[in-house]
């Protein structure tokens, strides 16, 4: 079997990467040139160095491949709409197209619970649950990835080719600051997060993230399956902060989100007319989003490929907090 990997230079896709190298699996990965780019050659993976706008080392890099990885995206870096919907759309257009006509096996996307928009007290979000209807209203990431998506749906029921969609939330690892929350901050050892504490928090620790993507690769059952992904659905802030605690022995302050509501349109304001990249959004919508007890439905991935996580969090933490001291 060989596989490609798009965006392999990137957190998640270097993880991949050393993953499937490690299993003695042939790489290859789509990349820019970089010094990450290099540094994965001598480690054994074959890199075409090239982006996603570039349609000819697109075809080169899935050319004789069983499966596709399609990681690469603009994540958070300062960008304009256009450059966003440039990237996470368009580029996966690119990708797809050039898998069916090279005739690819499989295709795993990398989208995100970023496509999904507020919901109903209570209800849990699964598959099934429809995509955000404002996506005008989040940050042009969040947006790109809800068009992206959708693309994707559309493209796999129209065409032969089989894909797998998944869905993580807040992805670390070693090589990242673990996590605070999705409307929060860290000042030295003390953590301040807006909201609930006990608001669910959707976390995906990277290795066991890597074996959900692999599974999801191979489990067949038809063109098109989707999973949303996160290592425990019932984990809140609290729990989180609590487990955190127990190790870096940082200080968590919990406020409520009513001060972030009421300095939104302020933001929103402010980010139109300071020079900050313009891809933050501070509207009402995306506020209240994030402030929901969001209650993601992880089911269908554990019935049908069998995952289920094999790093604890508490581990999961030490191993990302020990990485970064």
């Amino acid at each position: 079997m060989r596989v490609c990997v798009t965006g392999g230079t990137g957190f998640l896709g270097t993880a991949l990467v050393r993953d499937l190298l490690a299993r003695r699996v042939p790489v290859r990965v789509l990349a820019r040139p970089s010094r990450r780019a290099d540094l994965l050659e001598t480690q054994g993976a074959e890199v075409v160095r090239g982006g996603l706008g570039d349609p000819d080392c697109i075809a080169h890099a899935v050319e004789g491949v069983d499966v596709v990885y399609h990681l690469a995206a603009k994540v958070d870096t300062p960008g304009s709409r256009a450059e966003f919907l440039e990237t996470n759309v368009g580029g996966t257009e690119r990708v797809l197209t050039a898998c069916l006509r090279q005739g690819v096996g499989r295709v795993v996307y990398a989208s995100s619970l970023a496509v999904y928009g507020p919901v109903p007290s209570g209800q849990r979000i699964d598959e099934d649950t429809a995509y955000d209807e404002s996506p005008q209203l989040r940050d042009f990431y969040a947006e790109s990835k809800i068009l992206a998506d959708q693309f994707v749906v559309t493209f796999a029921r129209k065409t032969a080719l089989p894909i797998a969609i998944i869905r993580p939330g807040i992805v670390y690892g070693p090589g990242k600051q673990l996590p605070v929350g999705l409307l929060g901050f860290t000042l030295g050892k003390t953590n301040f997060v807006f909201g609930d504490p006990n608001n669910r928090i959707p976390l995906n620790y990277v290795e066991n993230l890597v074996d959900a993507m692999q599974l999801a690769a191979h489990s067949g059952g038809g063109q098109l399956r989707q999973f949303n992904i996160v290592d425990d659905d019932e984990l809140t802030l609290v729990k989180y902060h609590a487990v955190r605690t127990e190790m870096d022995k940082t200080v968590t302050h919990f406020f409520p989100g009513w001060p972030i509501m009421l300095a939104g349109p302020l933001a929103e304001i402010a980010i139109r007319v300071l020079p900050v990249g313009g891809s933050m959004r501070f509207s009402k919508h995306q506020l209240t989003r994030a402030l929901q007890d969001r209650w993601y439905d992880t089911r269908r991935i554990r019935e049908k490929t069998g995952w289920a996580p094999k790093v604890a969090l508490r581990d999961a933490l030490h191993r990302t907090w020990k990485a970064g001291r």
